[in-house]
């Protein structure tokens, strides 16, 4: 069971069908469901002692679930899948200290963008070396260089129509548990405490990233407002073919729909709000369930999914790949992004802060994050949709969002192990 677009059900059927036919292997039956709905059907599942031997699951309830001891653990398979040891350690989160869920694959944020508008304006393209990262000030700069209303003015010069804007800088980054959450932590911030037991958005470090963001869309009126982009109705790569924006701080993922979009994009490193450029690691995990008399096959199919060479999903620019080899290894590095759909910089735009500047996504890390998250992200919505603005007010705002939030933390899992 999986969620996905048309692409991604394509892949998995795919696989699904060439493991199938192998000798020995029992068939797979895949079910595509809605990811809005998959929580609660996976849920449903559980509760009726039905659920699948092997589904995508939300990294906010994979954990749960492990620890839980309704799932499979992968790092029992190791003696007869020596493959599990060529794991990234960021695709593997510990729910205690022998057992963990896997990814299944690697996410990273970066900056992505068209790169027609930026020739067009005569602006250098997005740095693509964590080292020449723009600074945040570098980064607002450039996209209120690249916001015009139907009159062809940009925000800082009379008469300039916020009502009538043609074209955005930039898409705010306001979920906070990817892009945003990449520049809390180049600032020093973070969501919750070390030991998962506050919930700390209201330190003076987190409140400058919140206020900085707001700013992008109600004082710098660089990026369209949540509305304005509900409005929009199509996602990032229809987004910059159609001119509607400039450029956006998101995932590797988009890279599928960009090649089939048919119009210039490069990419770009993360910036940096402050010394550092990170960027963030995210992914649902697979899983298999204890209930499934197939466990032993269920893990070898997840790891034909897993594998470059066999899931077609790698090279159409979905997924990253997980293995250690794959980045090391010239031949399999360039074997999946050297290919007419990753642009020519993309090992040093994508790969290199993956492997070198990259924070987790906390939903793992966070024990009940699902729950957690639940409260934490209605709070935020008054700044994003502009009803709280200044930093006086946005800090007074998240204090009273912290202390809703933390009376739901129960503290954290081992979580990643870099040996």
């Amino acid at each position: 069971m999986f969620w996905g677009s048309t692409h991604e059900d394509a892949g998995v059927s795919a696989v699904s069908e060439q493991f199938s036919g192998e000798p020995g292997h029992l068939d797979v039956d895949t079910e595509l469901v809605s990811f809005t709905t998959f929580e609660t059907k996976i849920n449903t599942l559980i509760a009726a002692r039905q659920e699948p031997d092997i589904s995508y699951v939300p990294a906010s309830i994979s954990m749960r679930l492990g620890a839980g001891g309704l799932l499979a653990n992968f790092l029992d398979h190791r003696d007869r899948f020596g493959q599990l040891d060529d794991f990234l350690p960021e695709a593997i989160h510990y729910w205690n200290d022998e057992g963990a869920v896997f990814h299944t694959a690697i996410e990273v944020m970066n900056v992505w963008y068209n790169t027609e508008i930026f020739d067009e304006e005569g602006l250098p393209a997005p740095p693509s070396r964590s080292e020449d990262a723009w600074s945040w000030d570098a980064l607002v700069d450039v996209a209120e260089r690249l916001t015009l209303d139907e009159q062809g003015r940009r925000p800082g010069e009379s008469g300039f129509d916020t009502s009538q804007v043609r074209q955005y800088g930039m898409v705010a980054p306001t979920w906070p548990s990817v892009a945003f959450y990449a520049l809390l932590r180049g600032n020093g911030a973070d969501l919750f405490n070390e030991d998962g037991t506050r919930c700390v958005v209201d330190s003076d470090a987190a409140v400058d990233v919140f206020t900085a963001i707001s700013e992008l869309i109600y004082d710098h009126r660089v990026a369209p407002s949540p509305t304005q982009l509900t409005s929009f109705n199509s996602g990032l790569a229809l987004m910059l073919q159609s001119r509607r924006v400039a450029m956006s701080l998101d995932g590797y993922w988009n890279l599928l729909d960009l090649a089939a979009a048919g119009f210039p994009y490069g990419v770009g490193v993360m910036p940096r709000f402050g010394d550092e450029p990170l960027t963030c690691v995210t992914s649902g995990a697979t899983c298999v369930f204890n209930r499934t008399e197939h466990a032993e096959q269920a893990v070898e199919f997840y790891l034909q999914m897993a594998d470059p060479a066999q899931c077609p999903l790698y090279e159409q620019g979905l997924w990253m790949p997980m293995q250690r080899s794959y980045y090391t290894d010239p031949a399999l590095l360039d074997s999946w992004c050297k290919t007419d759909i990753h642009p020519p910089n993309f090992v040093e735009s994508v790969v290199e802060p993956l492997l070198n500047h990259s924070v987790q996504e906390p939903h793992y890390r966070i024990k009940e994050s699902a729950t957690v998250f639940s409260r934490l992200a209605p709070g935020l919505d008054g700044i994003w949709l502009g009803n709280v603005r200044g930093r006086d007010e946005i800090a007074r705002h998240l204090r009273g969002v912290a202390e809703r939030v933390t009376p739901f933390l129960t503290g954290v899992y081992p979580d990643v192990r870099r040996a």
